[in-house]
């Protein structure tokens, strides 16, 4: 029997990259959050404009190349995805029936809760699924037959049950977002909406006093990795700002909850990454690696740290360790929290070029160019204080014996000379 003209049964994940089953992990939680909303097709509208995403990001998959209204066509499979596996998580996790022949059996063994089952082969054909039912739906249902409830029940997605409340944190557990989930998400420039979610996900199913820390991680790994970041990290940090604003009540690091702990994150490992430790080799005479390998692993820990410098700066730039301090999320300086948000890089910028290892200098005179550039005009005891420091900073630059790090230096006294000049001009 021929196929062209009907939508292949491919089940995830097997039809999918990895990459785009990500992509569709990311927005489940969006997804059953509105399936419990009161608005009637709110989550069909939702998973649909998800599918027109999915196809302006990777296209139609092949088996859809000559299937007639294609584009139609997988939309709803995508719809239906989203459905189906919201369906099966949450009668896993409540112990419903998979089918609706036991649904029916256990109607006629008398028990009176309401049953929402999910039969996949009936919730296949779209014109069935009125499943956003408002609250008072539910009361509507009461008043019907047995039979009639048992049928109705299955589609009546959104009504609450007492152990609802559970079903988004466990939800999550089962999307297995990882790190390097995180990573791959901060380097594709995926949407801040599906970004948070993502990291919502990935805190539910690792919960801990400090359960951004290993997303900031992710955030370093994707920088660190792509030139162009490398270079300018504010277009990563710039995405975890806007996804951070989207966090709930519910993300806690470190104290701070909601749209704040995003930046109490980045400024804790800001903080833990700004000091420069001299390695130290083992003496034992069990250790065997080699030197070459230890002066690989050298050379990486000083780009690491160089990098987290850049990474400090552009995040002074952008106002997020503004934040912590004012209490919120916009970037208006109050004198108090201004001046908190820089005595840290400040005291960084200061103290880096008096330490004796180069790629101190390098972090901080790249700090120091941060510092003016975010620096309110009118204090001349300030300015004066930053050309003096870029003065020291220029004198470092003949006892610095790698040439790249030198480059970097001179293009930022360079910079931040300019930034200074216009500060006093202005």
């Amino acid at each position: 029997m021929s196929e062209s003209r009907g939508i292949p049964r491919q089940r995830l994940p097997k039809s999918y990259t990895d990459q785009q089953l990500s992509f569709l992990k990311s927005h489940l939680p969006e997804f059953e959050r509105r399936t419990q909303g009161s608005v009637r097709g709110d989550a069909k509208k939702f998973a649909l404009e998800k599918a027109a995403d999915f196809i302006a990001a990777f296209g139609l998959p092949n088996e859809f190349i000559h299937v007639e209204e294609a584009e139609p066509r997988f939309k709803e499979q995508i719809y239906n995805w989203f459905k189906n596996t919201v369906g099966r998580t949450r009668r896993k996790l409540e112990g419903r029936p998979r089918s609706m022949k036991k649904a029916l059996e256990s109607v006629g063994k008398g028990q009176g809760h309401t049953l929402n089952s999910w039969n996949t082969v009936n919730l296949a054909t779209p014109t069935v699924m009125p499943y956003a039912q408002t609250p008072g739906s539910s009361a509507a249902t009461t008043t019907t037959s047995p039979t009639q409830q048992t049928l109705v029940s299955p589609i009546q997605y959104g009504n609450q049950s007492p152990r609802q409340h559970h079903s988004s944190l466990e939800l999550a557990v089962n999307l297995q977002i990882t790190t390097s989930t995180l990573r791959d998400s901060f380097s594709q420039g995926i949407d801040a909406s599906s970004l948070a979610s993502m990291i919502q996900s990935f805190v539910m199913s690792n919960p801990s006093a400090t359960p951004l820390t290993p997303v900031v991680t992710s955030l370093f790994e994707a920088v660190i990795a792509d030139v162009s970041f490398s270079r300018d990290p504010r277009a990563c940090l710039r995405r975890f700002l806007d996804a951070s604003t989207r966090f709930p009540a519910s993300i806690v690091h470190a104290g701070v909850s909601g749209p704040l702990a995003g930046p109490r994150a980045l400024q804790m490992q800001i903080r833990k990454n700004s000091v420069w430790f001299p390695s130290s080799m083992p003496s034992s005479s069990t250790f065997s690696i080699t030197d070459a390998q230890r002066l690989q692993r050298e050379a990486q820990r000083r780009k690491e740290y160089v990098q987290w410098a850049l990474i400090h700066a552009s995040a002074l730039e952008l106002g997020m360790l503004n934040m912590v301090h004012s209490g919120t999320t916009d970037n208006t300086n109050s004198g108090y929290s201004y001046a908190m948000s820089r005595a840290f890089s400040e005291m960084m910028a200061r103290d880096a070029v008096y330490e004796d290892e180069e790629v101190e200098w390098v972090a901080g005179v790249h700090v120091l160019r941060a510092v003016i550039r975010t620096a309110m005009r009118g204090d001349q005891r300030k300015r004066d204080e930053y050309r003096e420091l870029l003065g020291a900073y220029e004198g470092r630059l003949n006892e610095i014996r790698d040439e790249n790090r030198q480059t970097m230096v001179v293009e930022a006294l360079l910079g931040a000379k300019e930034d200074l000049a216009q500060l006093e001009g202005a």
